[in-house]
This record gives structure tokens, C-alpha cells and sequence, in this order.
């Protein structure tokens, strides 16, 4: 459903209204005839605050105006990413103009709100403050006081903060200055909500301000078409000046009201939905009837079958009652079976109506929620509740709408960016994948390691890794397959090997646990064994890696970091450094993975339980403690892998935590930069079973591994 947008603009001077062709700092926007791809479909409403008299930051703010405009309209991608890219430029714009010292140097806030179908896309800096009012109250933009507050063209480092809504028909966004933010909810609500039509909002407003000074931007959202829409945004061409865009009509106390035609449409209330089983329960009923009406006829028939008619004679047999006495001890178990179904019937679905009103009355509670906990725990409920709907009803579109609107709140609350995920190819039912490797390089491929079927494969790809070619992967290690004097065992894991020093050619490795390093050179398709010293010392190899060429065995039960000299194609053990040394308990016993930074040679340690750890030179350098006081709010839960990617000092951290469904970036130097989640097509969480997973950049891609399947994750 594509929604509309009807807009009101109010311009008040020390209590007097102002009746002025545009409001400085005010645009409200359609999309151009010529705009990017992804902008066709994108209305634009902007709200920018200058520091300093309206008349002499007029001029000022409509160029700031036609400036983000222009840019958003002109920039291809997502809406976040455009309006990141328009609002950072014009901040460069406005700091460049500051630090000129030509004139008087401004700051502002800006609040940037996007319509595309039914989604409100926000993006906020300084001191923005903005209003959403729908059925269950009103949710202010933002929430609580940010912790730190970046005016616009102070710096150009900005703490933009976004917000995405799912709309219904009659929720209205305010747009307004940031001296209304003091005004609490209980205040907005009224005029916001309990008005008749936009033009009493304004009315509303207007008398709230009193003698104060304002511009604030009412939009309300509509199914219906809007008499009055925005005019599209003209292109402006080199050294040309953007003509002011035309803005819809305002609406203040002293001056007269718009003609009938041209009303803007009043706005319905929104009960909840409600489901009224009655004639469901009714209906049910009657065709139950008209079965068992059916079986009877049919039995009739049978009974006449059995027994027809014949001749009266003299010596007649006695009857035979089983067949009555058994209908009529039928008869009354079928009513009462049918009877029975449709109320159980009609009990699913007065449940079913339950669990929507909870769900409503959660998601209105959590948006007027006065923290950051409480709102989690009701979005959280809001989840459990939409999985006991599903199996009542699967499908129904309004669970999923109000389960979506509650993951993208809780996206938002805990910064999660959320990932487009497909399953790019299914191993079948007895696969159980456990690990997933890119080759390196331009030249494509990619390597998955079935440890269900103790199998290596290899998917030929593009050099982006998409494009499947053949689309059916090539088998290239078994167990029990010999390759030289080797056999292979239990293969554990594996990796990528560059060409260096001591390796001539590139190559795939893959470790069994016999203490074999199997490689497979893409160049001549060949397959080669190389034994590893001290295999018999090993207890439970679970991953390796790789520093300087040097191989690397993480041994969790013998709690050793086994090292491997790089000598030719083999490897030596150096006498008394066999493996790393820790110079505190490093407690690998529950270790799952391991990393070194090639730069420095530290080593990364993730553990099952939730410990991430850096060691230099045997000392930890940060834990999992200094993660949570670094940006990171919700602790790992279960991860399971850790991959270094990136080069040099472009190189961060991406830890999956199949226990939270997540894969989390971090800085080496334990600074919490991301956290992604993707959804598959049935709605389920993507990386609540991953096993592995591998990155590539530029733009991101995730592969990752879970149960049987191959998944690709992308930004939308």
C-alpha cells in the first residue's frame, strides 16, 4: 500500500502568525522527473533550525534546502545512504562557509524525513526534534536526550541518528523547532491526535505556542489521494539557483478557512483490528450439518443394500438390529464431534484475536515506554506472541506487518543493521556445513567444508561471487580418500593460503584431524598432502590459521595453540616453541576459534561462553569487559567464529554469535563499530545457526554457513 502525504505548515513570529509564501527552513518535497534510481518513489520533508534572526539566515537556509534536495534526488542506493550523503555535504557546505570568516558563522539542526510506500525513513542531527502520533499515543523523535549533540556545520564529524516507521493511514508526523522539545507528550497528543482535521492541528498548535515563535511542519499520511500534493523538485544545472519549492497550504487562527474542495481529508480513528468469529463459527456449523446429512443419506443407502425389500412370507426371520442400534449410537457421537469442532474452532480464533490486540496494545506501550530497557522487553514480547499467532493462522499479514514493525524498532534500539539474506545453494538433508572460505584475489570462488559428509567443495564463481558457474559445486575432498601417502581422516577446518617466501603458489587447506594439511592449487587442480609434526600430541584440533606463512592448530581440549614453521611446502617444529605461550591461563578449553593480526602477530581468542580476548605477546591487551564499556550493549551470547578481514590498518573483526543471531564488527582495538542480523524469506532470524562465515568488502557481502544451506547477506 502506497501512502500519501498531506502537508501543513505553521509560521508564528512572537504569537503572530505569519502568512509568508515559503517558511524558511521548511521543504516539502516529491521526487523529480529525473531522479536516481531508487528515488522515483521518495517524498521528501525537511526541518532546518539556524542559529541567529530569521531574516538574515532566510536566504542561507533555503540554500542549505536546495542543497541536501538536490543531492538526496541525485544520489542511486538506499534511502539511509542518501540521506547520509546529502546531509554530510551540506554540513561540509555550511562548515566551509563558517570557517571562512567572510560572515557570521551558523550552527543548526535538520530533521530529514523520507515517505516510500508505507515506510517513514528519518535521519536527525543537533538539536532536531520531531513528533509521531498514531493510534496508540504519540513517540518522540528522539526518544531521550542523545548523550552527545553535534550541531550542524560545527564539525565534520556528525552524530546522525536514523529511524525507520512502518505508516497506516492517519498517523501524522510534527516536524517542529527545537524549543517545542520541552513540551511533554501529554501536551503534543491533543492537538497532534484528538483534532478533527489537519487544519484544527494547526489551530491547536498555534494556540499552544501563545506568544512564542515557531515553524513547525504537520504531515499526515493517507490512503486516499491528497487534494493537494507537492510539486516536484526542479533540477538545477551549473551556477543556476534552485527555484523555492512550492509548499503546501498553512493553516493559522487569524486568517480564514480554505474552501470546502479543497478540506484536507479528516482523519479516521484506528481501532485495533478485530475478528468476529460468529458467522466463522456459524458457517462451520452448517456444513458440518450438511455433511453428516450426506453420511446419512449414505448410510441409508448402504442399510437398503444390505436388506431390500422382498416378499412377505409366512415364516419371517427375526430382525436384525445391530445396524439401527449401531447408527443410532453413531448419530449422536458425530453431532457432538461437530458440535465440539466448531467450538474449539471458534476458540482459535477468539485466541487468535487476542494475540492481535496484545500485540498492539505491546507495540503502543513500547513506543510510549520512558527507557531504552523498557521498550526492548515489550518489542521482545511483541516477537513471542507473533510466533504463538503463526501457529494459529501462518501468514496472516498483519502479524507479520506488527512482528516487522517490532524487529525494526528493536533494530533500531540496539543499532543492528539489518541484512537481505537468500540461500544461495541447499546441501540436502544429511549435509551439516561447517565452514566457508573465499578465495582471494579477482578471481571468484568459494570453498565449503560438509562435515556432516566429511566433504570439501568448491563453487566456481565471478569475481564478486555471486554468479554461480557451473551452478552445481565440484567435489574435491572426501574422507577416506587417499592423496599421495596420505589418507584423509576427519576434516576440521580450513583456510587460504597466499603465495610467499616459502609457498610458490596460492592454495585452499584444509586440516584433518590426523594431522594432515590437504591443498588444493587452483592453477593446476591439483591436490597435495603435507604431514604435520606432533599430530599424536593432539587432543581436539577445532581451527586453524595463519601468521607470516606459519601454520597455526588450535587445540581446545590439549589447550594449545600449536605453531608450524613454514619450510618449502612443509613445515617444521622449532625446539621449545611448539606452540604459543600464554603468560596467563588462557583458559582455551572452551576456545572455538582463533585469529592472528598479521601486522603484529597478536592473537584473537573467542570462547563458547561469550569471551572475546587480544593477547600481545602473551598478555591480554583487551577482554570481552572492555568491549561493553567500548559501545557494545548486548553482550556475545554462544559465538562461534572469528574472521580478520580487511588489510593492514583497515583491518577489523567480525565475530558470529549464533546465540544473539547476529555477526558483530569490531576495531582491533576492541571499539564496537556494527552488528548485522538478516531475515530469511520465512521471517526467521539468518544467523541463528551459523557455523562459519566469511566476508567480502566493498560492497559488503557475508557468506555464511547454517544447517545445510549457503546464505548470502547484503545491505538493502
Amino acid at each position: 500500500m502506497d501512502l500519501k502525504a498531506v502537508t501543513g505548515q505553521l509560521y508564528i513570529i512572537n504569537g503572530q502568525p505569519r502568512a509568508a509564501a515559503t517558511v524558511p527552513g521548511l521543504l516539502a518535497q516529491s521526487p523529480p522527473a529525473r531522479a536516481a534510481r531508487g528515488r522515483g518513489s521518495d517524498f521528501l520533508f525537511i526541518h532546518l533550525t539556524l542559529n541567529g534572526p530569521a531574516a538574515e539566515t532566510e536566504v542561507l537556509a533555503q540554500d542549505l534546502l536546495d542543497a541536501i534536495s538536490q543531492r538526496f534526488y541525485q544520489t542511486p542506493g538506499s534511502v539511509t545512504a542518501a540521506l547520509r550523503k546529502a546531509i554530510v555535504e551540506t554540513n561540509d557546505l555550511l562548515l566551509r562557509r563558517n570557517v571562512s570568516g567572510r560572515d557570521t558563522p551558523r550552527e543548526g539542526a535538520i530533521t530529514c524525513a523520507v515517505l516510500r510506500g508505507q515506510e517513514l525513513f528519518m535521519a536527525q542531527t543537533g538539536e532536531s526534534f520531531a513528533v509521531l502520533g498514531h493510534q496508540f499515543g504519540v513517540e518522540r523523535l528522539p526518544n531521550v536526550a542523545p548523550p552527545r549533540i553535534t550541531p550542524l556545520g560545527q564539525t565534520a564529524g556528525l552524530d546522525l541518528r536514523f529511524y525507520h516507521n512502518w505508516l497506516e493511514p492517519g498517523h501524522i508526523l510534527l516536524l517542529a523547532d527545537p524549543r517545542m522539545a520541552h513540551l511533554p507528550a501529554s501536551t503534543i497528543h491533543p492537538a497532534l491526535m484528538e483534532t478533527e482535521d489537519l487544519a484544527d492541528s494547526l489551530d491547536a498548535f498555534a494556540h499552544l505556542l501563545d506568544a512564542d515563535t515557531a515553524r513547525l511542519m504537520l504531515i499526515q499520511f493517507t490512503d486516499e489521494e491528497p487534494v493537494i500534493t507537492p510539486r516536484p523538485a526542479p533540477i538545477r544545472e551549473t551556477g543556476r539557483r534552485l527555484e523555492p519549492p512550492t509548499t503546501s497550504p498553512r493553516r493559522d487562527p487569524q486568517y480564514a478557512s480554505p474552501p470546502s474542495s479543497r478540506q484536507v481529508p479528516r482523519r479516521a480513528s484506528l481501532p485495533l483490528p478485530q475478528i468476529d468469529v460468529g458467522p466463522a463459527a456459524r458457517q462451520a456449523t452448517s456444513q458440518a450439518a450438511h455433511g453428516l446429512g450426506r453420511a446419512t443419506g449414505w448410510l441409508a443407502q448402504v442399510m437398503a443394500r444390505l436388506n431390500p425389500p422382498r416378499p412377505a412370507a409366512a415364516d419371517e426371520e427375526p430382525i436384525n438390529w445391530a445396524w439401527p442400534t449401531l447408527i443410532a449410537i453413531l448419530i449422536p457421537i458425530i453431532l457432538a464431534l461437530v458440535v465440539a469442532s466448531a467450538y474449539f474452532q471458534r476458540g482459535l480464533s477468539n485466541r487468535f484475536s487476542e494475540i492481535r490486540q496484545e500485540m498492539g496494545q505491546a507495540i503502543g506501550l513500547a513506543q510510549q515506554a520512558e527507557s531504552s530497557d523498557a521498550a526492548r522487553e515489550y518489542y521482545n514480547q511483541v516477537l513471542i506472541l507473533s510466533a504463538e499467532a503463526e501457529t494459529l493462522r501462518p501468514g496472516n499479514a498483519d502479524v507479520q506487518s506488527m512482528r516487522q514493525t517490532a524487529r525494526n524498532q528493536l533494530d533500531r534500539l540496539d543499532d543492528v543493521t539489518r541484512l537481505q539474506t537468500t540461500a544461495l545453494y541447499n546441501y540436502g538433508d544429511t549435509a551439516r556445513l561447517g565452514s566457508v572460505t573465499l578465495r582471494s584475489g579477482a578471481n571468484g570462488d568459494l570453498y565449503v567444508l560438509d562435515r556432516g559428509n566429511n566433504q570439501l567443495w568448491l563453487h566456481n564463481t565471478s569475481a564478486d561471487y555471486l554468479t554461480f558457474d557451473p551452478a552445481e559445486p565440484e567435489l574435491l575432498v572426501s574422507g577416506g580418500q587417499a592423496i599421495g601417502n596420505q589418507v584423509v581422516a576427519t576434516l576440521v577446518d580450513t583456510l587460504w593460503r597466499e603465495a610467499g617466501q616459502n609457498i610458490s603458489r596460492p592454495s585452499l587447506a584444509a586440516l584433518d584431524n590426523s594431522g594432515a594439511l590437504i591443498n588444493f592449487y587452483p592453477d593446476f587442480r591439483d591436490l597435495r598432502a603435507v604431514p604435520l609434526g606432533l599430530a599424536s600430541n593432539w587432543r581436539q584440533p577445532v581451527a586453524i590459521t595463519t601468521y607470516l606463512e606459519n601454520l597455526y592448530v588450535l587445540d581446545r581440549t590439549a589447550q594449545k595453540v600449536w605453531r608450524y614453521i613454514a619450510d618449502g611446502e612443509g613445515f617444521t617444529i622449532s625446539d621449545g616453541q611448539e606452540a604459543i605461550e600464554f603468560a596467563d591461563d588462557a583458559n582455551l578449553e572452551q576456545a572455538v576459534d582463533v585469529a592472528i593480526y598479521s601486522e603484529d602477530g597478536s592473537v584473537i581468542i573467542l570462547y563458547g561462553d561469550g569471551r572475546l580476548r587480544r593477547f600481545v605477546r602473551g598478555r591480554p591487551l583487551w577482554t570481552e569487559a572492555d568491549l561493553l564499556n567500548n559501545g557494545l550493549r548486548t553482550p556475545l551470547v554462544a559465538p562461534i567464529a572469528v574472521k580478520i578481514i580487511g588489510e593492514g590498518l583497515n583491518s577489523s573483526l567480525f565475530v558470529a554469535d549464533p546465540g544473539s543471531a547476529r555477526i558483530l564488527q569490531f576495531s582491533l582495538g576492541g571499539i564496537f563499530l556494527a552488528q548485522y542480523k538478516g531475515t530469511l524469506a520465512d521471517g526467521s532470524e539468518a544467523f541463528s545457526q551459523i557455523a562459519d562465515f566469511d566476508v567480502a568488502e566493498a560492497p559488503l557481502r557475508i557468506f555464511a554457513v547454517t544447517g545445510n544451506d549457503l546464505l548470502l547477506a547484503v545491505e538493502n
